[in-house]
């Protein structure tokens, strides 16, 4: 069974992390069934998941029932999302939510690059990387790619995401 959605069914042992409303659960819909197709057509996405500490594929995450995402009332700006890395529990903030599905998508990937042990301390890249190899960033946005909150994700100014169709890593 995949990663669990906060639609009132769980209470986040997380302050601040409650469910769902449902334009926000669509979107997590939409971006839980990208992620599936991402690790279906792009093994660079899997191969870097498991470069980082704790050795999962992202396949491994998302098909792990014991993470749950809820919705992060208590993320302030600039954040996107929080990890709590004790209990696996993701928060993804509004904001996130307002500039849409492709920024839900890739604070989902990022945050569980943090369940997979990338660095939660600041100078460490491994997050934002994992977007990178997922294929939401093209070549030309990850040179100098750095932990920035204000700037969490990169892409075309369209979108804020490359759209994995055009990624030099998703074919």
């Amino acid at each position: 069974m995949p990663f669990q959605l906060n639609i009132g069914d769980h209470v986040s042992p997380h302050a601040g992390f409650t469910n769902f409303n449902l334009a926000q659960y669509r979107q997590l819909k939409w971006s839980r069934e990208k992620l599936f197709e991402i690790v279906r057509n792009n093994p660079d996405c899997d191969s870097y998941f498991r470069s980082l500490p704790k050795g999962r594929s992202l396949t491994d995450l998302i098909n792990d029932d014991s993470i749950w995402v809820n919705f992060g009332s208590s993320i302030e700006a600039p954040r996107y999302g929080k990890t709590c890395i004790a209990n696996s529990e993701i928060g993804i903030s509004e904001r996130a939510f307002i500039l849409g599905r492709w920024t839900v998508l890739a604070t989902l990937i990022h945050e569980l690059a943090y369940l997979n042990g990338a660095s939660l301390h600041g100078g460490d890249t491994c997050a934002e990387e994992a977007v990178y190899y997922c294929g939401l960033v093209t070549s030309e946005n990850y040179d100098g790619l750095a932990e920035e909150p204000n700037l969490p994700f990169f892409g075309n100014s369209a979108t804020g995401f490359a759209s994995v169709s055009q990624s030099p890593h998703f074919s």
